[in-house]
């Protein structure tokens, strides 16, 4: 079996990102041993206007759902969901609207072999702490956390715009593709598939692919 490559686009403030990641890693997982994933990951925005200091959650959606209680819903059907993938989500405590550049760059400053815990520790801290993903200080104190490095150091190099090119890379990349919608999978750049795909779907995808 010949190796594969995945590349994912995604958002850190994006739910159904989050049971996608899961999904994902939990695929590649289930690959012969003779099978090698290299899966890439590339920013997209969901909400790219949002200013850099966040905007209220409940406000964001309930406008962009069309009323409180299609807001409620929508929670709900997180928490349910995120179940069937051994997630827990408590919107509850969620209360911004990040913007979620800073967040990009620090996966694309991360080792390739860190950024998959990196992305769920942030999707963790956003979907379960309800911590601001948004703000430099905690972004620094997750990456120094996963990455073992100094969150002062980390930072200063999110302040200063480190990782910004392969952010807006991702984000070009994604237009020219015409996507609309995350996440988004493209397998050995060829094999499209948009919208959450459980396990097995992607499973069988990637055999059929390699």
């Amino acid at each position: 079996m010949k190796d594969l490559t995945v590349d994912v686009y995604m958002d850190t403030s994006c739910p159904w990102c989050r049971m996608g990641t899961t999904s994902l890693l939990a695929a590649v997982e289930q690959l012969p041993p003779d099978a090698k994933a290299t899966i890439r990951w590339h920013a997209f925005q969901i909400n790219p206007g949002i200013r850099p200091e966040g905007e209220d959650y409940s406000r964001v959606m309930i406008g962009k759902l069309g009323g409180a209680a299609q807001f409620e819903a929508r929670k709900k059907q997180y928490n349910q969901y995120g179940e069937n993938y051994g997630l827990t989500y408590h919107m509850e405590r969620v209360k911004y609207t990040p913007n979620t550049v800073l967040s990009h760059q620090l996966i694309a400053i991360a080792p390739e072999q860190l950024q998959a815990p990196l992305i769920q520790r942030i999707y963790a801290a956003y979907f379960e702490e309800g911590l601001d993903i948004g703000d430099a200080d905690v972004l620094a104190a997750i990456g120094g956390e996963v990455l073992s490095t100094d969150a002062s150091e980390l930072k200063v190099r999110l302040t200063q715009g480190e990782g910004m090119d392969k952010v807006e890379a991702g984000q070009r990349d994604a237009e020219q593709l015409g996507i609309r919608g995350v996440p988004y999978y493209v397998i050995n750049g060829k094999v499209s598939l948009s919208g959450l795909q459980p396990p097995d779907e992607l499973m069988r995808w990637l055999v059929q692919s390699a």
